[in-house]
């Protein structure tokens, strides 16, 4: 019995050990038991409450959506010839986090791409797994850049370096302009993005543009392409083709005569425009300064618009076109019968003296547009009256915009009513000043005249092509409203036959073998609300054959430096060059009709 209430103190401690143990784990069962069961519920929460959370995160994880780019459609002129085209080209992105070397690496692929020194080093992130290393690459140059990253795998793995793609490839395209700067702000460009900025390609960017397709790619967790996603790829399709009304032949003689113009009078700009009357097509359009699209590191901003839309100017004598349709309209005056008195060169009136080039007597109105009198055009304007002049001039679609190609920042140009005219306005506007134009509003108010009468809208976008090339919208002329009768508008066509007679001041402006109808103006600039001595717009604008006009063209020439600033010897000369090229180029036939044979009614 002793020796069960006394049991050796050895035989104790092991109990008490064995107890101390069972109560660990006892306790650490009871926490992986709770542990495990959390986990547990935590599990069924997700495939229960936030399965579809957690399968999206997943997915965007692992599967990356790669946008494939359409193929932007041509534009093309009035014969289909490419006057802005796309090419496939690719992308190349680098993987930093896959560089060796990066220092040695970077300058190879700085010498490669022909990059300057350190251009891509000092921008380099070894975090950044996609940056853009260059664009617009041709085949050849991905194929010497794929030689060149598995020449660097290659080394990388002699020196037991991580070696893994840094190189990957997207298909592209690029814009050309194969005319360089022809019409090159018309036709416009595109932004860093690819999206129409300017010109046409703004205008019509929503046809060109096309729609991106997409497929989706599945990555592994070190962001390398693993496969496509089968069956999740929509393909692109390509942008339409919009064809011009523009004659590529016709803008090459227009854009070199220009040319010829800049080389002599060295002026601040040239502005040129040639329009059929009858359609309102645009087959030319072109200015100085301008610029190469296909050089985008060479522009200067000031020369991007097209200032043929933006940039209104006091039209000076050619606007006396309206002031002479207003009055032989009215028949306030005759054409030959009646006479005005140009007071010898000075006539005053309220308060200012109004001066001519030369003093002259009694003209007859057919004799104050050949010689371009100031006065004479004057004392028209106070026969007609202010809201019959302002009524002609708006009728001639001054004080509106055109809307020729929408999105362009066209201007209206300055046509202010009657309540905002001084006394001198009714003397001023007849001759061209107080009033600022556009020249697509000066020559769209010529081809009025060579079309007997009515005001056209100016057309540059001819249609639409898918890209088969099955038209899917065709535009055709608009004629707006009749501006003057047939009758006025062939006594006006008969008066500005005679400016370009040898007696008349834009006898320069005449072409061998056709009947030219024209008229001059030199308009002298507002710089600050004054006009400036020695600065001069010189303008010619004319039709031929006169007796049935094919073209219009205009040509405005700002500040002309040299001793000759006149337009009857810088814009009528110009004319008469480009104008003989152009009536060649459209075969039109050579035949001589003096003013008088211009058929028009007897006046009464």
């Amino acid at each position: 019995m002793n020796s069960l209430l006394f049991q050796p103190v050895e035989s104790k401690k092991n109990n008490l050990s064995t107890d101390r143990t069972r109560s660990r784990a006892l306790i650490v069962f009871a926490f992986l038991s709770l542990g495990f069961t959390v986990i547990s519920l935590r599990l069924l929460q997700i495939q229960l409450f936030e399965h579809e959370k957690y399968l999206e995160l997943a997915t965007t994880v692992h599967t990356v959506r790669k946008v494939l780019p359409p193929k932007r459609g041509y534009i093309v002129d009035c014969k289909n010839v490419p006057l802005a085209q796309s090419f496939l080209t690719y992308k190349v992105r680098l993987d930093g986090m896959n560089v060796q070397e990066p220092a040695l690496t970077i300058q190879e692929l700085e010498e490669l791409l022909g990059l300057e020194k350190n251009s891509l080093l000092q921008n380099f992130r070894r975090m950044d797994r996609s940056y853009l290393l260059a664009k617009g690459l041709s085949e050849e140059k991905v194929q010497a850049l794929e030689a060149f990253e598995k020449e660097k795998l290659k080394q990388w793995k002699k020196k037991r370096l991580p070696a893994e793609h840094f190189l990957t490839f997207e298909e592209d395209y690029s814009r050309i302009y194969p005319c360089g700067r022809e019409a090159a702000p018309l036709i416009g460009y595109l932004d860093e993005n690819g999206k129409g900025a300017a010109g046409v390609e703004k205008a019509m960017n929503e046809w060109l543009e096309g729609t991106p397709g997409e497929k989706w790619i599945e990555k592994d967790v070190f962001g390398k392409e693993i496969a496509a996603y089968r069956g999740l790829e929509v393909k692109p399709v390509d942008g339409c083709n919009v064809s011009l009304t523009l004659d590529s032949v016709i803008q090459h003689i227009v854009e070199e005569g220009i040319d010829r113009v800049e080389k002599e009078f060295w002026p601040n700009g040239i502005m040129a425009i040639v329009m059929n009357p009858k359609t309102g097509e645009i087959l030319a359009m072109a200015q100085r300064p301008s610029f190469d699209p296909n050089r985008r590191e060479k522009w200067n901003i000031a020369f991007l618009k097209n200032k043929n839309l933006t940039d209104p100017v006091e039209p000076g004598s050619i606007f006396k076109i309206v002031t002479l349709s207003g009055v032989l309209e009215e028949k306030i005056f005759s054409l030959d019968n009646s006479t005005i008195n140009c007071e010898n060169g000075a006539f005053f009136y309220g308060g200012k003296t109004l001066h001519d080039s030369h003093p002259y007597g009694m003209l007859s109105v057919r004799e104050v547009v050949m010689k371009s009198s100031n006065i004479g055009f004057a004392k028209m304007g106070l026969e007609l009256g202010e809201n019959r002049l302002y009524h002609y001039a708006r009728a001639f679609g001054f004080g509106e915009p055109t809307g020729m190609l929408p999105g362009q920042g066209e201007s209206a140009g300055i046509l202010y009513p009657p309540r905002l005219w001084s006394k001198l306005s009714i003397t001023r506007i007849p001759m061209g000043q107080e009033i600022a134009v556009t020249p697509i509003q000066m020559i769209r108010a010529m081809a009025a005249i060579a079309n007997h009468g009515y005001l056209v809208k100016p057309m540059i976008i001819k249609d639409i092509r898918n890209p088969q090339g099955k038209i899917i919208r065709s535009f055709s002329p608009v004629i707006i409203r009749r501006v003057i009768s047939e009758r006025t508008a062939k006594l006006v066509t008969s008066a500005l036959v005679s400016v370009v007679s040898p007696k008349g001041t834009g006898a320069k402006a005449a072409i061998m073998g056709f009947t030219v109808a024209g008229k001059t103006g030199t308009a002298q600039k507002v710089v600050h609300g004054n006009y400036v001595k020695g600065k001069y717009i010189s303008s010619f604008i004319g039709f031929l054959p006169a007796e049935d006009p094919e073209f219009v063209l205009m040509i405005m020439v700002d500040e002309p430096h040299g001793t000759q600033y006149y337009a009857a010897s810088v814009a009528a000369p110009a004319f008469s060059y480009i104008g003989s090229e152009i009536a060649q180029a459209l075969n039109l036939t050579p035949k001589c009709v003096p003013a008088q044979a211009i058929r028009i009614e007897t006046e009464k």
